[in-house]
């Protein structure tokens, strides 16, 4: 029943409905740039060990700066989705009217030496205080690092 009521009140608090907002995925480190469906993208040795993509979102319709970020990287031969990952509070910054945007996210990859070259499904959803959620989905192609071993 509380839930319910929490429900009920969260919608009628105004702002955006769940679904409604968009969020748009891109990459870079330093300044949003435009992603496209099999572009390809740089794997970057971190500095724990670990390899990532550098994603950039924008945003717009979510009901405050602090959000949670989801993110799920998946081959797209593989059949099995693999362990879903905790989400991860993030603020983004406000950019001008509505739109927020972060810059240089490092998507950490499992096994970054099996997908390099491999088309891989990557997908982003945000969730907002109000429970708000907007995703977007891109279809990007690792490239390789000299840092990285063989796949096994």
């Amino acid at each position: 029943m509380r839930t319910w009521l929490g429900v009920m009140f969260l919608l009628g608090c105004g702002g955006p409905a769940a679904g409604e907002g968009t969020l748009e995925l891109g990459t870079g480190e330093v300044g949003f740039e435009t992603l496209e469906d099999y572009q390809p993208v740089a794997l970057v040795a971190g500095p724990q060990g670990g390899h990532h993509i550098w994603l950039s979102l924008r945003a717009e319709g979510l009901s405050s700066d602090r959000v949670l970020l989801e993110v799920d990287a998946v081959p797209l031969e593989e059949t099995e989705p693999p362990p879903r990952r905790e989400p991860v509070r993030i603020f983004m910054t406000p950019v001008e009217g509505d739109m927020r945007e972060i810059v240089g996210w490092p998507a950490q990859l499992a096994e970054p030496e099996c997908l390099v070259d491999v088309p891989l499904s990557v997908r982003v959803t945000l969730t907002d205080s109000r429970g708000n959620q907007i995703s977007d989905e891109r279809i990007v192609v690792p490239q390789d690092d000299p840092l990285l071993g063989e796949c096994l």
